[in-house]
């Protein structure tokens, strides 16, 4: 395929820092469009390896981590996605960033300044953009440092076993106010800008009362309305921009490193592409996942105090990848051992107040794996009985526990992977409610709620460290044709605190497939399995394990109507008596993945 790498305009040079060259040119892409790139060059002259970063969020943004890599001998490229800030084209989100991404590495390669190879580095929408360029196979690129990518938009961002999430709604606003027509048209800007300062309001409305706020925005309205329009697994979302997954045997094999945390909503695809080029290619892959969130890095997540070792630079990290794999020079910062992770857990316990947090020292210490998931973890099964407990045996008779799900008073986010703004705290979080969180009533702890189903293990009389893939088998019946399930994995300390460690959920229609909706007899029995997620923490002695159940988790998603219309378009919404079976035939249970 014949391509364009042809600078359009001469290079305007626009500053010298700390001996750091900077300049704005104009990269044409194979099909005309020229998209804004600052090249960020050391002071003397030469050929040097290359970074490149690509991003929809303003390449200005950009100048600090360029400025340290051309400190440290390198030509950093911050480039805005096409349509984004000052690049020409039409934005729509993830599906151009593949051949625009071999565009911009190769042009890369072959300017003056240029030694031929080439890195690419970023985080989430700039992690997704690396893997996609990557299927392209660009001959000059060299290395890869991917934080917090995804491979399977649909699974972990978009409908989460079939939930519409909400933060996708989120993050086209703010796509729409940082677009062109968003800063350049005032009455525009400021409704937009109203939304996003009310957004608890504006994520309450129906979906299509929602999509009014784009009609003046085409790009931003039509990528809400595929959205909503494309609740299934199909072909829109096994584009390679959405699905990594589905593409990793034609991504180029080179040297990368992959970066996530427990808390960070793309783990899972992180983990998945990692294995996945892991068994297939020649070189070297690394995995490290720390007690973090989508940003990742701190020492504190939530009300979780991890400890000063928990600290990861990812700058640092990143140039001490590049200095081996560009430059020659040796592996440091980064073991030889192919997984790092952080196993959460074995702290004191004790609290500190910083301004209006509780901080909890729930410590934690990292470990190397030879593969994940850990090959020596386990399953042990934890069974739920109707007298609340936890179990290691299941109750020999079925029972059953009911309650009435309402989407009209869905339970509160309080921690987990996800969340929609400051009223929806997000990492390890005591499950109590406080007006200050977004669908809070009271102050009361969530487990008290009729509709919360909670059972919790004696004290335990040995540490338990549970590292892997968590999973909830539950067996349901409901009086609706379609409902929504959740399960949350709980530490609960001897003083009561019960601190958030993972959840999960399903929407019922997509109890077997997330390719076809089957909808539920009232009153029939069925077996579903939750995926609670990757996780690594140990439950210390004298601590308790818990288990949640219950049908709703706002804003984290949106609540079902309970109708089985569908989410974008549904006409009303009823309540649903649903309920939990255990013990006999039909013993429902958590599964963990313990390490001895």
């Amino acid at each position: 395929m014949r391509l364009l790498w042809v600078l359009l305009a001469p290079a305007l040079l626009f500053g010298q820092n700390a001996g750091v060259r900077e300049s704005e040119e104009m990269v044409a892409m194979r099909d005309g469009v020229k998209l804004a790139t600052d090249v960020y060059r050391p002071a003397q002259d030469g050929r040097f390896p290359v970074v490149l970063i690509r991003t929809p969020y303003n390449k200005a943004g950009l100048k600090a981590q360029c400025t340290a890599f051309a400190e440290g001998g390198y030509v950093c490229i911050a480039q805005d996605c096409r349509g984004r800030f000052r690049s020409e084209g039409e934005f729509y989100a993830f599906l151009n960033e593949g051949k625009d991404g071999f565009d911009a590495i190769e042009w890369a390669a072959a300017q003056p300044w240029s030694n031929s190879k080439v890195g690419t580095f970023g985080g989430s929408y700039l992690a997704w953009d690396q893997f996609h360029a990557s299927m392209y196979r660009p001959p000059h690129l060299t290395a890869m440092f991917a934080v917090v990518g995804g491979a399977n938009f649909l699974e972990e961002y978009a409908h989460p076993a079939g939930t519409p999430n909400l933060g996708w709604s989120n993050w086209l606003l703010g796509s729409a106010l940082s677009s062109p027509r968003g800063q350049n048209d005032p009455e525009a800007r400021q409704r937009l800008a109203a939304a996003t300062k009310d957004r608890a309001s504006w994520i309450a409305l129906h979906p299509e009362k929602r999509a009014e706020l784009f009609r003046e925005f085409p790009e931003h309205l039509r990528m809400f309305q595929d959205y909503y329009g494309n609740p299934n697994e199909n072909r829109y979302w096994k584009q390679r921009g959405f699905y990594t997954a589905g593409y990793t045997r034609e991504m180029k094999d080179v040297p990368t490193m992959f970066v996530s945390g427990w808390f960070d909503y793309f783990i899972e695809g992180t983990v998945g592409t990692y294995v996945a080029t892991a068994g297939i290619h020649k070189s070297p892959k690394k995995l490290m996942l720390g007690p973090w969130p989508h940003g990742v890095g701190r020492s504190v997540c939530g009300q979780a105090d991890f400890g000063a070792a928990s600290a990861v630079k990812v700058n640092e990290l990143a140039i001490a990848w590049f200095d081996h794999w560009l430059k020659g020079e040796t592996l440091q910062r980064v073991g030889p051992e192919p997984v790092h992770i952080f196993r959460m857990g074995g702290g004191d316990g004790s609290r500190t107040q910083v301004e209006a947090t509780t901080l909890i020292a729930h410590g934690g210490t990292w470990t190397t794996l030879p593969a994940w998931p850990p090959p020596d973890a386990k399953p042990s099964r934890f069974f739920i009985a109707k007298t609340g407990d936890l179990t290691r045996q299941a109750p020999r008779e079925v029972e059953s526990r009911s309650y009435v799900f309402d989407p009209d008073n869905p339970i509160p986010t309080i921690g987990g992977r996800y969340s929609n703004g400051p009223d929806s705290p997000m990492c390890p979080q005591d499950q109590v409610c406080s007006l200050n969180i977004l669908g809070c009533r009271d102050a009361a702890p969530l487990n008290q709620r009729p509709d919360v189903l909670s059972y919790t293990s004696a004290p335990l009389d040995a540490d338990v460290d549970v590292t892997g893939v968590v999973r909830a088998k539950l067996w349901i019946s409901s009086d609706a044709v379609d409902t929504d399930f959740t399960a949350k994995l709980i530490d609960v300390y001897p003083d009561g605190t019960a601190l958030h460690i993972a959840d999960g959920q399903i929407r019922a229609r997509y109890r077997n497939r997330h390719s076809k909706p089957e909808f539920l007899s009232p009153g029939k029995v069925y077996p579903v399995e939750i995926n609670l997620g990757s996780v690594s923490n140990l439950f210390v002695k004298d601590h308790r394990i818990r288990l949640d159940i219950s049908s709703s988790n706002y804003p984290k998603f949106e609540p079902n109507s309970n109708t089985a219309e569908p989410a974008g378009k549904w006409t009303r919404r009823i309540k649903a008596r649903n309920t939990i079976y255990m013990g006999g035939g039909r013993a429902s249970y958590v599964e963990l993945p313990v390490r001895p």
